[in-house]
């Protein structure tokens, strides 16, 4: 229902009625439990229910006869203003949107959606935004439009006049730009909020100054993230990387971000749990930072991936690869819904990260070759797995993945593996285990099905596994320890003293935060009624993606597109061509000169990408920089540079 129809219905109908002006403070926080003697002129329940309370005796239904609900009018609120909603939602049954809207200009504020699988009986749902401008009149309500109702209960809300930016003593990282440096990175913030994702352009690198327990640290620092949440507050994400013989609690490179973005204190956690096991994992914690004099307050601070990682394990330094993602954002410039879809994996290039540093070394360079073939395999659906990873310490990374409901690392373009030069496989690194937001997830063991499972190609990626009995056998095993009333509770008293420590220092920033380590307790009792069950008997089976090919219009993107190599075999030249180009592709040229063509006598033709890839090589002379081409759907020529 569009926001117009909601302003002409809210004046009839209404849950929650309530005017109130900022500019009388202590109006806040409002807390209500929903029961009738609240009624007032303040609030008017319009259909209350006695079906399910959380506290006394009723509570709220809100259905698709009725979808809105709990409405609330915020009046002459200020720039910086942080307004916190909290209500709790009654689990199983339909999950209803938390929304806020800008009156006058019917511009949706924030969203938000709790889809977590609970085995709760209540939720708590919350939500919070900081006023980038003044706004006059600002309206929350709960929208539910299907057929199932939502329940609620025991709504709060309220308004920090100015949120308060916390500074650890110890804990605290000073950086200092240019301001012609600080500038640039505020012009690019502004594009990428304009575009709806920071493209890789704006993530240029700036040298900056790091002051950290009174010493001074040469960096270089740049924005950070692929969406906008990364920026949208004043709380920017950055990458920054140490100059010299200096580092960072070891770390040569890190990035730092709104907590929020990592889920708080459950990526915390989830990084200790990892690194208890043995299983290659970024360090991870909480700082708080300045930039220029201006305290941004608390961040979480995840180490990037370099040989220090690696040494942090007391293993031997070794190229650590992944798919390149490029494609996927190139689509999105701009267009950050984009939901058509590109052969984004399978056209991703395997690179290896510190490139310099792995292709200035002979022994790097065997090592990335090895572990690059080996990745192929894995994403080429190779039935040995058990040739190229360490099934071992990847069957306990899934285990652990359970007990912390942990998928959004499973994503392709978030996966980081390690190639082992003792065994020559591959290991990955657990990181980025959640996103911040509730990703829907249902499922308690992920490689459970109760029937052979048909799969997308990014879901068969990582479920393939589970297709090799002894991952399997391995994978079991892990999750009977992992899920045991005894690992769990060794975990929790182990790590509940640290967590309710940060759980205090956080709350002074983010009051509408709560955490709990007995949610592990709640998981592993999951996984353990599951395991009755679970049979691994069942497949999981590769969908061959289909594409789009008439609304492909006038787009090409380079990293989906042609894709050129060059290699020599004795005193042969070749150049190996693979379209990923959803249309076809003419080869017209070559030269050594951006704006220089030299035509072919015949232009090579390549068929626009399929389920497989319209291979050529061309046998040439003399080696060139570039290749030109023209794809059917463009009038422009294109050029691409030969990789070696």
């Amino acid at each position: 229902m569009s926001f117009k129809v909601y302003n002409n219905f809210i004046t009839s109908f209404l849950i929650i009625l309530v005017f109130v002006s900022c500019n009388n403070e202590s109006n806040y926080p409002l807390l209500y439990n929903l029961e009738p003697n609240e009624f007032n002129q303040k609030l008017i329940v319009d259909n209350g229910t006695s079906k399910y309370a959380r506290s006394g005796d009723f509570g709220v239904e809100i259905s698709e006869s009725n979808p809105f609900g709990l409405g609330f009018n915020f009046e002459n609120l200020k720039k910086g203003n942080q307004i916190l909603i909290s209500v709790w939602q009654k689990t199983g049954f339909s999950n209803g949107y938390l929304k806020l809207i800008d009156k006058q200009t019917q511009q949706l504020l924030a969203s938000v959606k709790t889809d977590e699988f609970s085995h709760a009986e209540w939720r708590l749902v919350s939500m919070n935004y900081i006023l980038e401008k003044d706004i006059k009149n600002i309206k929350f309500f709960i929208h539910n439009p299907k057929n199932i109702p939502a329940y609620y209960d025991d709504l709060k809300i309220d308004v920090i006049k100015q949120p308060k930016k916390i500074k650890l003593n110890k804990e605290n990282i000073d950086i200092f730009l240019k301001q012609k440096d600080l500038d640039r990175l505020k012009k690019f913030r502004a594009i990428a909020l304009k575009k709806g994702i920071i493209s890789p352009s704006l993530k240029k690198y700036f040298n900056a100054i790091m002051i950290y327990r009174n010493k001074e640290i040469p960096i270089k620092i740049r924005l950070k993230g692929d969406w906008i949440d990364h920026l949208k507050s004043d709380k920017w994400s950055f990458r920054i990387k140490i100059n010299g013989e200096f580092n960072f609690k070891g770390i040569k490179k890190f990035s730092i971000q709104h907590p929020k973005t990592r889920s708080f204190l459950k990526e915390w956690i989830i990084h200790k749990i990892f690194k208890e096991e043995g299983v290659l994992t970024t360090r991870y914690g909480f700082i708080s930072a300045s930039l220029n004099g201006k305290n941004l307050g608390i961040y979480a601070f995840e180490e990037h991936f370099s040989k220090e990682l690696i040494k942090y394990y007391n293993k031997q330094n070794a190229p650590i690869l992944k798919f390149n993602e490029d494609g996927l954002w190139e689509t999105r410039w701009g267009n950050p819904k984009n939901k058509i879809a590109y052969p984004y994996l399978e056209s991703a290039k395997i690179v290896p990260f510190s490139k310099k540093n792995v292709f200035a070394s002979k022994q790097l360079s065997e090592l990335f070759d090895y572990g690059r073939s080996s990745m192929e395999k894995y994403r080429s659906n190779y039935t040995n797995l058990d040739s190229i990873f360490n099934m071992k310490k990847t069957a306990l990374m899934y285990a652990l993945n359970d007990l912390g409901r942990v998928r959004h690392s499973y994503h392709w373009h978030n996966q980081r593996t390690y190639i082992n030069p003792a065994d020559k496989k591959l290991e990955f690194i657990a990181y980025d285990c959640y996103a911040g937001i509730d990703e829907g997830i249902e499922d308690t063991i992920y490689g459970y099905s109760s029937s052979n499972s048909f799969c997308s190609y990014n879901q068969y990626l990582s479920k393939q596994f589970f297709n090799n009995k002894d991952f399997t056998l391995y994978y079991k095993n892990y999750l009977k320890k992992v899920s045991s009333k005894k690992y769990v509770n060794d975990l929790i008293k182990k790590y509940q003293t640290a967590s309710d420590s940060l759980l205090k220092i956080l709350y002074t920033e983010f009051p509408f935060y709560t955490f709990d380590l007995n949610y592990l307790s709640q998981n592993a009792q999951n996984i353990r009624n599951m395991l009755i069950q679970y049979d691994t008997n069942y497949s999981f089976n590769l969908v061959p993606p289909k594409y789009n090919y008439k609304d492909i219009g006038n787009n090409y993107f380079p990293s989906i597109g042609l894709n050129v190599k060059y290699k020599e075999l004795d005193t042969t030249k070749i150049l190996k061509l693979k379209n990923f180009h959803l249309d076809t592709v003419f080869v017209i040229g070559y030269g050594n000169k951006k704006n220089q063509m030299e035509k072919f006598n015949t232009p090579l033709l390549l068929e626009g990408y399929k389920n497989g890839i319209d291979n050529k090589e061309i046998f040439i002379k003399e080696k060139f920089k570039f290749l030109f081409f023209r794809p059917v759907n463009l009038k422009d020529t294109l050029k691409i540079s030969i990789d070696k």
